[in-house]
């Protein structure tokens, strides 16, 4: 009785595990771009270092509600969102010192979008599909 126990609960565990890693794999919308440093050191004598790079800007999707937040203190934000297959501009607004931001696409059609975000410091922009 003890072993089918032990084999219930780790096949339960092991499900869960799974599960919720296929969910979170789906929500997050990989950003690419530039995160600009305010150095005055020229880039060809800086040092090569290699490490983690600090992503400030994270991008989410769930139930097409697209939730961006940020890491760190940004003075000005500009998110857009454009549709891929026309390319109109869907969702453009700029924020002041945000923390987070929610942007609800449920009036809009299935397909490609891309997402864009700018400041003095950052560029990124990812892809994700509604």
């Amino acid at each position: 009785m003890k072993k089918l126990l032990f084999l219930l609960i780790a096949f339960l565990a092991w499900g869960t595990s799974a599960y919720s890693q296929e969910f979170i794999k789906g929500m997050e919308i990989s950003l690419y771009g530039d995160i600009k440093k305010d150095n005055n050191v020229d880039p060809e004598d800086m040092p090569q270092t290699r490490g983690i790079i600090f992503q400030p800007v994270h991008a989410y999707l769930y139930n097409k509600v697209v939730s961006v937040s940020f890491e760190e203190m940004i003075p000005a934000v500009s998110i857009k969102i454009t549709k891929e297959s026309t390319g109109e501009t869907v969702y453009s607004q700029e924020y002041m010192s945000p923390a987070e931001a929610s942007i609800d696409l449920n009036i809009q059609d299935s397909g490609t979008y891309y997402i864009e975000i700018i400041s003095d410091k950052i560029s990124l922009e990812g892809e994700f599909a509604l």
